[in-house]
This record gives C-alpha cells, sequence and structure tokens, in this order.
C-alpha cells in the first residue's frame, strides 16, 4: 500500500472513531434523566400492605379518559408486577355507589378507612393527573407528555406510606436520532406509571 493511501485509510478509520465517539456520547446525554421524586415512610413500626385498592386518580387535565387510561395503568402493572394484591374495580365501584360516595379531588380519611373494613384492603392508593399529551389526534407530530401524583394512604392510621411524583415526555427515552421516541400517550403513561411503582416499598 502506498504512503498516500496509507494516510487516506488513517484518516477515514479516525473520522469513524471521531463519529462513534459522538454517536456514544449523545446516547449517554440522551438516555440518562431524573428518576421520580418520592417519599417512602421508614420507621420500625411500618405497617405491613398485602392488598391494595386502586381508586380512580383525579383528572386535573382538559383531556377526558385520561384518569380511565392512567387508573387502569396503575393497576394492571401492579397486578403483573405481583407487588401487591389489588382489590377489582368493580368491587371498588360498588363499594362507592352503596356508600353514596362521590370521587371528585379525592376522599376523606373515614371513607378510607371504612373500605379498608369493607373490602379488606391494607392501603388505598390515589392521585391526580397534572399533564396529558398527545390525545387530541389533531397533529401527529405532537410529543406526549405525562404528569403524575400519587401517594398510599394505609387505611388504619391514615398515614402516607409511599408518595410519587413523575413527570415524563416521549422525547426522554430518545437513544439515537428518533430510535427510542415514545410516540403514543398510552404507552408513555405506561412507562410512567412503571417507574412509579417501581419506587415502592
Amino acid at each position: 500500500m502506498s504512503q498516500h493511501l496509507w494516510v487516506k485509510a488513517r484518516a477515514e478509520w479516525a473520522g469513524k472513531l471521531i463519529f462513534l465517539l459522538l454517536i456514544l456520547g449523545f446516547i449517554s446525554g440522551c438516555s440518562s434523566f431524573a428518576t421520580p421524586y418520592t417519599y417512602v415512610r421508614k420507621n420500625h413500626d411500618q405497617p405491613v400492605v398485602k392488598k391494595v385498592a386502586v381508586l380512580s386518580f383525579y383528572n386535573n387535565t382538559k383531556i377526558a379518559g385520561a384518569s380511565k387510561i392512567v387508573t387502569g395503568a396503575f393497576v394492571a402493572n401492579l397486578v403483573g408486577m405481583r407487588k401487591f394484591k389489588v382489590e377489582f374495580p368493580g368491587n371498588i365501584k360498588s363499594f362507592l355507589i352503596s356508600e353514596r360516595i362521590i370521587v371528585r379531588t379525592g376522599v376523606n380519611l373515614n371513607t378510607i378507612k371504612l373500605m379498608g373494613r369493607r373490602l379488606g384492603v391494607d392501603a388505598v392508593i390515589l392521585g391526580r393527573i397534572e399533564e396529558f399529551v398527545g390525545m387530541n389526534g389533531k397533529k401527529k407530530d405532537v410529543v406526549p407528555v405525562v404528569s403524575i401524583n400519587a401517594r398510599m394512604v394505609h387505611v388504619q392510621t391514615g398515614k402516607i406510606l409511599w408518595m410519587a411524583q413523575h413527570r415524563r415526555t416521549g422525547d426522554d427515552y430518545i437513544k439515537v436520532l428518533d430510535f427510542g421516541k415514545v410516540r403514543s400517550v398510552g404507552e408513555l403513561t405506561r412507562k410512567v406509571v412503571l417507574e412509579m411503582i417501581e419506587t415502592m416499598p
């Protein structure tokens, strides 16, 4: 190989190496994002939670159906991870109807205690949806956004055992170019909820 070809080959190899390093740096930068902000009660008399009831999340957005999607994601992920036994949503609805309880912004401690006795649950999970973008169906290039606050309340003491606040956009999961980007608000909801549940005690 002539000296000219050798220099050219080295230049091409160096260019490819620099490109690879830039790509790896880009991947590292895009794939690193903050974990959910959480609070977990830690003490020696921490109550044992075996069964939970998931109340419908309060929808603080203008997107109809957001509460159903988020609440369903919590139930499905809790059941799938087998972290707790989960009360059947139909039983929760029947309880609320029989007691003439209307859940809007939340429930009081007396309702939570009564639910514990009637349904045999140890804790109640409830929360609110602050942002839910990507359901209008008009703009296909809209980046989905989901922001959720949730907490787990012990039915006997009313103490908060776990609390989390989490926000994600579809672009948070990009690894390189558009690879990894979450385009569906439903898929993004599942990811956000799963990341929140993983922080539960």
